[in-house]
């Protein structure tokens, strides 16, 4: 009895290697169709790589092994240039510090510069990798909600210069074109040229100066 479980314990264990190692060939084999097309992806899948990683840290991989199959799964241009330096020999970490070098400084790359940096920490010190890896994630997700908090509210405030930049205008054509009088007043006499350029200065000058602390 005891041999016959010890030779089903064999078997499946034998299994299990063997599912394994075909999952780890798969995945680099579909990891190295991906990089090879030469595609450009984005990053806008950096928190679903970087969700994949953590699952397969968490369940005993290594993190190398990890950005490969996150790439094959979630392909993102900072993950693929990543493992594309892993692959010709570089260790993990001194491959994110050759990529933070060439990386400029942006709010574009603020996100990849800061999963750079725990990567290159994760591999360098080890411990609860996955843990690491989750509180970037939830970093990264609170970030991204507080830049659509902004983009709204900076929708919102687009939205209130044009109507208060333009509602002046359409009143004043609407009332040129109905009065006479203010018609005269405005387009015949030196006082009415001079409050009508001074009313569109200093509307553009408003236009102008909301626009910029929009944009800031």
């Amino acid at each position: 009895m005891m041999i016959h479980i010890n030779i089903a314990l064999n078997i499946s264990t034998d299994n299990m290697m063997h599912s394994s190692q075909v999952h780890r060939f798969l995945a680099r084999r579909q990891t190295r169709r991906r990089l090879t097309n030469n595609d450009i992806y984005g990053n806008i899948n950096l928190i679903d790589a970087l969700s994949s990683m953590s699952r397969n840290t968490r369940s005993g991989l290594s993190l190398v092994t990890a950005l490969q199959i996150s790439v094959s799964h979630h392909p993102c241009d900072l993950f693929a240039q990543l493992h594309n330096l892993v692959s010709r020999g570089l260790a993990l970490n001194t491959a994110c510090h050759k990529i933070l070098d060439d990386m400029s400084e942006s709010a574009e790359n603020s996100d990849c510069m800061m999963a750079l940096h725990v990567i290159a920490l994760a591999s360098e010190v080890g411990g609860d990798i996955a843990q690491q890896l989750d509180c970037l994630i939830d970093t990264l997700l609170d970030r991204s909600q507080a830049k659509v908090e902004r983009q709204t509210q900076a929708a919102t405030a687009t939205a209130s210069i044009r109507l208060i930049t333009w509602l002046p205008v359409i009143c004043g054509a609407w009332i040129l074109s109905d009065s006479p009088a203010v018609r005269h007043v405005l387009l015949a006499t030196p006082l009415g040229w001079t409050c009508l350029t001074t009313g569109i200065g200093l509307n553009f000058v408003g236009r102008t100066w909301t626009h910029r602390m929009v944009r800031s």
